[in-house]
């Protein structure tokens, strides 16, 4: 079962991020304190807000140059095979799919997602769970 596509995998390896960003900050300003308490909750939210904010950067600029939109293109068999200048024998050639009403090129866009939701969603998802920690870390008080 395959859970993510493409670049949903980023989902997943934030979410641990932000799990441990949570420990190592509970352990730099709290370190005596059991991870129960109320600050350490508190602290744990942050570590998933501070994740929320690096997947949402990288949804906001980086997916989109890894899932641009690519030329679909299928394979032509040739009616006589010809060696092209590297020596190999081609027996296909890609040609450009074109739309027959309109006559544009048509193309692929790919799509990153994490349980089949897009990767653009989840930053809000993390965020969510990281105010849900803060505010049991500040009810707890």
């Amino acid at each position: 079962m395959i859970i993510w596509s493409r670049w949903g995998i980023v989902v997943f390896a934030s979410i641990g991020i932000s799990v441990g960003l949570g420990f190592i900050l509970k352990a730099i300003f709290t370190p005596n304190v059991s991870i129960n308490e109320p600050s350490g909750s508190i602290l744990i939210g942050t570590g998933f807000l501070l994740g929320a904010i690096g997947l949402w950067a990288f949804s906001k600029y980086a997916l989109p140059k890894l899932d641009k939109p690519k030329a679909a293109i299928v394979y032509e068999k040739l009616a006589e095979p010809y060696v092209n200048e590297r020596g190999v024998k081609m027996t296909q050639l890609p040609v450009a799919v074109v739309d027959p009403v309109t006559g544009e090129q048509v193309y692929n866009t790919p799509s990153s997602t994490f349980f089949y939701i897009p990767v653009r969603f989840w930053p809000y998802v993390v965020a969510a769970i990281g105010m849900f920690n803060i505010i049991v870390g500040i009810v707890g008080d």
